[in-house]
């Protein structure tokens, strides 16, 4: 009875020391890491070995350039021949020229930004490549994120509270990527606040 009250407590530390890689992880684009860092962490308290669970996932978010698959598997998405259709013509575009993002409305209205290899991330804060200003409604910290996923392009809502929408109103899961082409439009939060694709 005092081992599995000893269990409990050690499950708790656990819990709490979990928090620092789930914050961490949210902080610098890797939520879905530090979803599992927190589980991690909590299953490790039971054994009393949570501390070093959270110092490797906290190594692995400073160091690992992608996030980690989401903490809970939703169903998956069926890939459309129009979605094949944009994937194959995504990939030889990135292989034939260079991608643009163009801000079609909203405070960023007429600004461009290339898309790197590192991608981009989106929301108010310093560390954001396209940075909002800190007034603007409905726009978090880390919003979303376009990243490059085996030579494809993709779009990942960071968890933000207002949404991110494709083009046709429809909104992305949370932390969930999905595929982007030249062509393809998306807002954050509003209408109001749209962007494109393009290839230069």
């Amino acid at each position: 009875m005092i081992w599995i009250g000893v269990s409990l407590i050690g499950a708790a530390v656990g819990c709490l020391l979990g928090l620092i890689p789930y914050f961490v992880g949210k902080s610098r684009g890797k939520p879905n890491m530090g979803q599992w860092g927190w589980f991690w962490c909590f299953l490790a308290g039971f054994i009393f070995s949570s501390f070093w669970v959270m110092i490797g996932f906290l190594i692995a978010i400073m160091v690992t350039q992608y996030d980690a698959r989401p903490f809970r598997f939703g169903p998956q998405q069926k890939t459309t021949p129009v979605q094949q259709v944009q994937v194959v013509h995504q990939i030889e575009t990135s292989m034939s020229a260079s991608l643009c993002l163009n801000c079609l409305s909203g405070p960023l209205k007429g600004r461009s930004y290339n898309i790197g290899r590192n991608g981009m991330q989106f929301g108010r804060d310093v560390d954001c490549a396209v940075r909002f200003p800190n007034e603007t409604k409905g726009i978090s910290r880390h919003h979303c994120a376009i990243r490059w996923q085996q030579g494809v392009l993709v779009l990942v809502d960071l968890g933000s509270t207002y949404g991110t929408f494709q083009g046709d109103g429809r909104q992305l899961p949370q932390n969930y990527p999905v595929t982007i082409a030249p062509g393809s439009r998306f807002y954050l939060a509003d209408p109001s606040n749209l962007f494109q694709i393009t290839a230069v």
